[in-house]
């Protein structure tokens, strides 16, 4: 297993590092004229308070883009965070085993004396490093870029905000895994983890404005991924446990659904 981790993270090493700079350098420019706005937030805010209410729910969880928190929420943490990383994730995700079969390298792996729990174990393991790698310089920039423009937002709150983004990058990864574990084409998990990240961002985005949404929306892990109420101090503890609990079943079922297949077919 450790060879096999060891391999992929080798192999994509310097995606991982065009990953991070790339990561580094979009919060840079996302945060980096918070000065700018706090001279004129009272002006910008009434633009967007002109803006209507479903517009303004699809890139905040928060009305009030006045305080650090809510512009830290809309800038960063609500859509283009956890946007980038399901994009690293699930792309990672599907390739691991998918890629592989599509070169005809899976079977060589199986000829080696190596189980096919090991070697998916080595596999989940290598992503789950490199997305964590991209988050951590994402959680360290954030925090740097902020004391630099003194964006006055405690590191401990962006330090669980980051964490709740990455929990929500992994629910989609996860899902793209289990379809290419199935069996099913690079596409195809792509596809489907990419389509269910996009309807849980939109109808939890819309439900307070579109009444029939909100039964829906409650079925979804967006609709909990509230990163304004973390970065005022209120992490729910609960939901990051069920994220992570979810996460550790649709992987648990991708060992169950790829030891039983016949890679021959």
């Amino acid at each position: 297993m450790w060879s096999v981790l060891h391999w992929t993270f080798w192999q994509r090493r310097w995606s991982t590092l065009w990953w991070c700079l790339g990561v580094a350098a979009f919060i840079v420019l996302s945060l980096g004229f918070y000065a700018s706005f706090r001279d004129q937030a009272a002006q910008v805010n009434e633009i967007l308070n002109r803006l209507p209410t479903a517009a303004r729910a699809l890139f905040s969880d928060t009305g009030n883009f006045l305080t650090p928190e809510g512009f830290l929420s809309a800038r960063l943490y609500y859509l283009l965070l956890p946007l980038l990383l399901s994009i690293l994730a699930i792309g990672l995700a599907s390739s691991l085993i998918a890629k592989e079969e599509e070169q005809g390298t899976l079977e060589i792996l199986l000829s080696r004396p190596i189980s096919r729990s090991k070697l998916l174990a080595g596999k989940a393991l290598a992503g789950l490093i490199i997305v964590l790698t991209v988050s951590l310089v994402a959680m360290v920039t954030a925090v740097i870029v902020c004391r630099l423009v003194k964006l006055p937002v405690a590191f401990d709150r962006i330090i669980l905000a980051t964490l709740l983004a990455t929990l929500l990058a992994l629910i989609f990864a996860s899902i793209a895994f289990l379809v290419a574990a199935h069996g099913r084409a690079r596409a195809a998990s792509v596809g489907i983890a990419t389509l269910f990240g996009i309807a849980s961002y939109l109808v939890s985005s819309l439900d307070d404005v579109v009444r029939a949404l909100r039964l829906p929306a409650k079925l979804l892990p967006y609709h909990y991924y509230r990163p304004g109420e973390v970065l005022v101090g209120n992490f729910n503890w609960r939901f990051a446990s069920v994220l992570v609990g979810v996460v550790g079943l649709l992987i648990l079922l991708s060992f169950l659904s790829f030891r039983q297949r016949d890679l021959n077919d």
